[in-house]
């Protein structure tokens, strides 16, 4: 038994000439339900057949995966083995239903697709990113409030949408990443949208020249230069961004709006490019502890004191430790942000399951002393390391 997944596009005048032959080629036809008129007269000409013989499903109805089945079990045994069942992928809901019957093709059924391969993969996500760029064309237009807003008003939705994605990284949450991937991808093409509007290109060009810049800083890939190791291709990227891109300066382009960790990251690895930088994370520890100390002697001078906050000096060596911290960061290759943000998930997990074992035994944990929370939150740890239970839905 076999279904063929035979690609047409969402209009009429796009349709692949190869997949009107395909569909010649006998077998029965079934086509997304709601089909328009024009693109179901098509399908059903270039099948040599009325449109009324063309089989509707209804993707939403989870039994038609099964009836798909059954109609491939029919045209297989009728045409001995022969065509089997073409699935015109046509019309808004065409790749949805490609991606379902892939996902649930029932077992026993061999899937085919015209154009085969990786060219149905393009065509469908073509029509996918181009529904997606109508639709915010419209908005624009017919939304009063999408009609009001510039690139200035956007951008801040778009900063929350990169958080909202990192958040759901961090939890490995695949649903989450999804869905916040969707968001961020409305922002990429709102805001592509808006600069063709002051005549800066549109989401073509700016597809284009993003292609045009991997293939340039990646020629040991698609030209004949080597590299070897992730350090040789940095090192390569670097160097092409200072000598073909005209980038001056060691800190070329490190934007000062960056957050903090970032910026930190982002100019450590620029003073790398040109070779100043620790061999190793191990090599680059014991500055930890150099900094660290020069804090503690503040803390030293004051007596058991804090220091003042107004000594110019302590923010320094604050700040001195922080940086040597991103610096073992970014050569252990992880990111002090993402590491920073699972130490915080940490804590108010932990915090929310200490107060949680405090109410248990009838107590108030925000009103007992330091020591008992400190006691509580200890229990939560070990708790959480045994894999006994978590809050607010998290994995231990």
């Amino acid at each position: 038994m076999s279904l063929t997944l035979v690609y047409i596009g969402a209009a009429a005048g796009l349709v692949p000439a190869a997949s009107l032959r395909a569909l010649a080629g006998g077998g029965a036809v079934v086509v997304p339900e709601g089909l328009g008129d024009e693109l179901l007269e098509l399908v059903a000409e270039a099948a040599g057949v009325k449109p009324a013989a063309l089989r509707a499903v209804d993707i939403a109805d989870s039994t038609c995966f099964a009836e798909l089945a059954a109609v491939a079990c029919d045209a297989g045994a009728a045409a001995d083995g022969g065509a089997g069942v073409m699935i015109a992928v046509a019309g808004p809901k065409g790749p949805q239903l490609a991606r379902e019957l892939r996902r649930r093709a029932p077992a026993g059924v061999a899937l085919r697709t015209v154009p085969a391969g990786g060219e149905f993969d393009d065509a469908v996500l073509g029509q996918e990113l181009a529904s997606l760029k109508r639709i915010v064309d419209v908005l624009r237009v017919e939304c009063p409030w999408d009609r009001e807003q510039t690139p200035r008003d956007i951008i801040g939705y778009t900063l929350e949408e990169v958080y909202e994605l990192i958040d759901a990284v961090v939890a490995d949450d695949r649903t989450a990443v999804h869905g916040e991937l969707g968001d961020l991808l409305l922002q990429v093409v709102l805001l592509a949208l808006m600069l063709s509007e002051r005549g800066g290109g549109d989401l073509g060009s700016v597809a284009h020249d993003i292609e045009a810049k991997l293939i340039r800083r990646h020629p040991h890939i698609f030209a004949d230069a080597v590299a070897e190791t992730p350090a040789d291709v940095k090192g390569r990227w670097e160097r092409i961004k200072r000598e073909q891109e005209g980038r001056e300066g060691i800190f070329h382009d490190v934007p000062a709006s960056f957050p903090a960790l970032l910026h930190a990251r982002k100019l450590q690895q620029r003073a790398s490019s040109v070779g100043f930088d620790w061999g190793s994370a191990a090599a680059a520890f014991p500055k930890v502890a150099e900094e660290h100390a020069e804090l503690a002697a503040l803390f030293a001078e004051a007596a058991g004191a804090d220091p003042s906050r107004r000594d110019p000096r302590v923010q320094h060596e604050l700040g001195d430790l922080l940086f040597a911290t991103v610096n073992v960061a970014r050569l252990l290759h992880l990111d002090p942000d993402v590491a920073l943000r699972e130490a915080s998930r940490r804590f108010r997990r932990r915090v929310t399951a200490a107060a949680a074992l405090a109410a248990r035994e009838g107590r108030d944990w925000t009103a007992v002393g330091l020591d008992e929370q400190e006691r509580y939150y200890q229990r939560a740890k070990a708790a959480e390391a045994l894999g006994h239970g978590s809050s607010e839905g998290e994995s231990s």
